[in-house]
């Protein structure tokens, strides 16, 4: 996402904050969803993945994409010892709403792109020209490569697809 030519038009982010997993660091469950450094007695979150998680979502992710293509949710964790918030089917109904809505809107942008580049009517007419070029002219090799350049640009660009960065 962040090496996106455009990635407003080709990504989306998705995060989830669990709102009380600090009260449940002593559950071995809660501490898949966090980086933490343990010793025998004692167990902390690591501070610098922290920093870093929050620097990404804050300055990478932020600077590259639109607020409306960043959707966030808070999920509480309500029995740490029984179920992780993985199972929250209230969390997990909207999250796939959002996925789906996220991933029809960059599906139609790439349709919608596809479709301007090969309906420009200076692109359609350069590829008549290469076309005409091509058959009236077939001794000279640099149009056959100029015209075999100019349809895979087309091949290339009829399969852009949008990405999606889900962070676990």
């Amino acid at each position: 996402m962040v090496q996106s030519h455009d990635p407003a038009s080709t990504s989306f982010c998705i995060t989830r904050h669990i709102t009380n997993l600090m009260d449940n660091i002593h559950c071995s469950r809660a501490r898949k969803f966090v980086d933490v450094i343990s010793s025998d007695r004692h167990v902390q979150t690591d501070d610098d993945a922290l920093h870093l998680l929050a620097a990404l979502l804050q300055d990478k992710i932020a600077s590259v994409l639109h607020p409306q293509t960043i959707a966030h949710f808070d999920v509480r964790w309500e029995k740490p010892e029984d179920c992780d918030p993985n199972e929250d089917q209230e969390y997990l109904g909207r999250f796939m709403d959002v996925f789906e809505s996220k991933m029809l809107e960059l599906i139609e942008h790439a349709v919608e792109r596809q479709c301007s580049v090969a309906c420009d009517a200076h692109i359609v007419e350069i590829l008549q020209h290469l076309t005409v070029c091509k058959q009236r002219s077939q001794v000279f090799s640099v149009f056959t490569h100029l015209h075999n350049l100019f349809k895979l640009f087309l091949q290339l660009s009829a399969k852009l697809s949008p990405y999606a960065v889900i962070p676990g």
